[in-house]
């Protein structure tokens, strides 16, 4: 793919970043698997960045010059990142994804994955990345498959899961949308029949946009998940519970692997 001012957000990533893979397990999960374990190791060789959407400290004053930043997209001009939307009752997006990333994360190195991270934390006293560095990121760290995690605030009346793929823009996208497309379908299939409701909102549960910065930065497949209704009363209850969190994180996994099979 041919770039013209994006190379340098590839290089300028934070050295911090590339640390993220340390990540812990979520409090009260077993430990992956040893290098010797017998299990089967499905995923084994296969690299996937998580891009777990917002961070808590993204609306905080001290960081305003690191937000106010923006970047052409390949479609429009885009700022750094946002606060992401919460539950009627004040539960943070960037919260729930984060949760739910390290659910996922831990599920997949149990299954052999190797598994990166945009972010280090979820703090109130971090900011970004900036969505360009989490598109990518997964270029960055050499990984088969990018999943940025979002939680949505649509109308309260809709609910469940729906993924964005990239438009196929010349020069940025075209070569990554094609298969970006594939995975989230597969994906999308994959989590539906693991359990997972499919959006009542957006047709068929997949959508291709050209202003996504996250997805447009990408030179790897990537696609952009809302895994559920944030503003949905019903659904909003669930996304605040670890056991809840850890049903999204297992039809997420469930559509991982359906996206990556060999």
């Amino acid at each position: 793919m041919i770039r013209q001012a994006v190379s340098f957000a590839v290089l300028g990533l934070s050295g911090a970043l590339i640390l993220v893979g340390t990540a812990m397990a979520p409090t009260g999960l077993a430990s992956p698997p040893s290098a010797g374990s017998s299990g089967p190791m499905p995923l084994a060789g296969l690299v996937i960045a998580l891009d777990p959407g917002h961070q808590l400290g993204n609306g905080d004053p001290r960081f305003a010059t690191q937000m106010s930043q923006t970047k052409f997209n390949g479609n429009s001009v885009k700022g750094c990142n946002t606060t992401g939307t919460e539950t009627p009752g004040g539960y943070p997006e960037s919260t729930f994804t984060w949760k739910v990333a390290l659910r996922v994360k831990h599920r997949l190195e149990q299954q052999g994955a190797t598994v990166r991270l945009t972010r280090p934390d979820n703090s109130p006293d971090m900011w970004g990345p900036c969505v360009w560095k989490r598109g990518a990121f997964g270029t960055k760290v050499g990984a088969d498959l990018e999943v940025s995690i979002h939680g949505d605030g649509a109308p309260a009346n809709g609910h469940g899961f729906f993924i964005y793929t990239p438009a196929s823009i010349s020069g940025w996208t075209d070569d990554i949308a094609g298969s970006s497309l594939r995975a989230a379908h597969r994906m999308h299939d994959a989590m539906v029949a693991a359990g997972a409701t499919s959006s009542t909102y957006i047709s068929g549960g997949v959508a291709t946009t050209p202003e996504m910065t996250t997805l447009n930065f990408s030179d790897i497949p990537i696609v952009l998940i809302e895994m559920g209704n944030m503003r949905n009363a019903q659904e909003a209850a669930v996304m605040e519970t670890p056991t809840g969190q850890a049903r999204y994180a297992r039809w997420l996994v469930a559509g991982i692997k359906a996206a990556v099979k060999r």
